[in-house]
């Protein structure tokens, strides 16, 4: 473990400079505070890949995130900005003398426009917080597999991949409008923030989009600055303004209006054919959520606690029903007549197709107890419960046809890697965005959290990635791996002085969550 002399002339230096920028009560360098901060459920820690940061910093608002920067920038030390801090593998330090940018005196919803249709928020907001004020007015946002207790900015700067995707695409099409700190120190704002500071319903210019430099395939990874301000849109929403839920935790329920929600769980023989539904579905520009779940899903979300998960396991309560199975969510958007015709439609694609329900306990037992997590998601962390932590394989964004191959390819590895990799059973998730127009396949798995397993999988992982690029194909992992990642990537699919010329531009002294996005050292 990382020692730090925190008595050094250096280091009370730097901390009287952040003491002066953010207040006395906003910095820690104790080591139980710091000691908090350098590792959660992913391999990085329990490999001893990650330290402790030197100080943690609690900036408030985007005038004293700038100062935070600038201090950095003069002491040359390194910061990682973060959000809910749900995700260490790229936002945990593995350099000394690292600083966290913790925004937890920016949790504000700062402004609904109900007229326009977009809300302007801060990083710390959570997705539940923002879901659950637009729903009072009639509007919604979609909530990615992390859970909506993480955060609403990050999920948009990151992946973006939500439950509601068949209808509204992935997360960071929502961005609108910009207050970025760029890792110089300088305030970049963007779309109609750049014209008018208290209006954020545009994203476009003036001039060149600059919302690609955080975004990409998995987000910048905290290479280059902070976010403090971002508008997001909003959609309309058919539910009730109060989201339903009944029970303690965790035996809870939530069913929603039935007049203008109704859930299908349709299974298939094959994934081939699961994946035609799919598109069929999406052809006829019908639901709000179509996902196709691993098996391995259905018992992560259900289960409430890791005894119930393995004995339902073993028991096959779901394997043996929701194999090549798919979900659907029908939406009344606009009145109960809708869901009635979207009803029909549905069910007369579902005979076409071959199409069989699950059985009927499996449906009550899952639908009111997990199923609405894919509008509003609270389980999403319980996957993390039967191992300690998971791996994924191969995570393109590509055609709804070419997920077949990606999972195909997954089962091999997981076949062949089991154990340490955990009882699975076909861990294909697909999911299908913009009405089937593309999709996303990842291969999920719960694995042995021993540092010997996981080194020598998350090896294995490095290898096969640098094998599919030498053949030039992009597999998804990659980008998860962040700034070593597009080292090898870069100069293959010819972007690497891209990235590279953007990176040192705005961060010469390189300073923001190095070596992410790139390695320019």
């Amino acid at each position: 473990m990382q020692k730090v002399d925190r008595n050094s002339e250096r280091h009370q230096h730097i901390l009287k400079a952040f003491q002066a920028a953010v207040g006395e009560g906003n910095v820690s360098d104790s080591p139980a505070t710091v000691n908090a901060y350098y590792g959660d459920w992913l391999p990085p820690k329990t490999l001893g890949m990650s330290v402790p940061p030197e100080f943690v910093v609690l900036p408030d608002g985007t005038m004293e995130t700038q100062a935070v920067v600038k201090i950095c920038n003069r002491f040359k030390v390194p910061f990682i900005p973060v959000g809910s801090n749900q995700w260490s593998l790229t936002s945990a330090p593995n350099r000394p003398g690292t600083v966290i940018i913790d925004p937890k005196r920016m949790g504000s919803i700062l402004e609904i426009d109900e007229k326009n249709m977009y809300a302007v928020i801060e990083p710390l907001t959570t997705l539940a917080q923002l879901h659950a004020e637009a729903n009072k007015r009639g509007l919604y946002i979609g909530s990615p597999e992390a859970s909506a207790q993480s955060s609403a900015m990050a999920g948009h700067l990151f992946q973006g991949m939500w439950g509601v995707g068949h209808r509204l695409g992935v997360a960071y099409r929502n961005i609108l409008g910009l207050e970025w700190v760029l890792p110089n120190g300088e305030i970049l704002r963007t779309g109609s923030f750049s014209q008018d500071a208290d209006c954020g319903f545009w994203g476009e210019g003036p001039g060149p989009d600059l919302r690609g430099m955080l975004r990409g395939y998995a987000g910048a990874m905290g290479g280059v600055g902070v976010v403090t301000r971002m508008a997001v849109k909003l959609h309309p929403y058919p539910g009730p303004k109060v989201w339903p839920c009944e029970g303690r935790i965790p035996n809870q329920t939530s069913t929603l209006p039935e007049d203008r929600f109704k859930w299908y769980l349709v299974k298939y023989n094959s994934l081939e054919e699961a994946v035609k539904f799919m598109y069929e579905v999406g052809k006829a520009e019908i639901g709000g959520v179509v996902q196709k779940w691993p098996t391995v899903y259905y018992i992560w979300w259900w289960a409430n606690s890791n005894e119930e998960y393995w004995e339902t396991w073993k028991k096959r309560v779901f394997q043996d029903n929701v194999k090549n199975a798919v979900g659907v969510c029908l939406w009344g958007f606009t009145s109960s007549k809708q869901l009635e015709y979207e009803k029909r439609v549905l069910e007369d694609i579902i005979k076409e197709t071959g199409g069989k329900s699950v059985s009927q306990e499996v449906f009550d037992m899952w639908v009111p107890r997990t199923a609405n997590n894919w509008i509003r998601d609270t389980n999403g962390s319980r996957m993390m419960r039967p191992s300690g932590t998971f791996l994924a394989l191969r995570l393109p964004t590509d055609t709804l046809q070419s997920s077949i191959g990606v999972c195909k390819l997954g089962y091999e590895w997981v076949n062949k890697f089991t154990p340490p990799i955990l009882d699975s059973d076909g861990p294909d998730w697909i999911g299908g965005y913009d009405f089937g127009h593309f999709g996303f396949a990842e291969t999920d798995f719960p694995v042995e959290k021993r540092a010997e397993d996981l080194g020598d999988l998350m090896n294995k992982l490095l290898a096969m990635t640098k094998e599919d690029l030498q053949h030039g194909i992009e597999n998804g992992v990659g980008p998860f791996l962040g700034g070593g990642y597009h080292a090898m990537a870069g100069p293959v699919f010819k972007y690497d002085k891209l990235l590279k010329g953007i990176k040192k531009a705005i961060d010469p002294n390189v300073v923001s969550n190095p070596p992410n996005n790139y390695p320019i050292e």
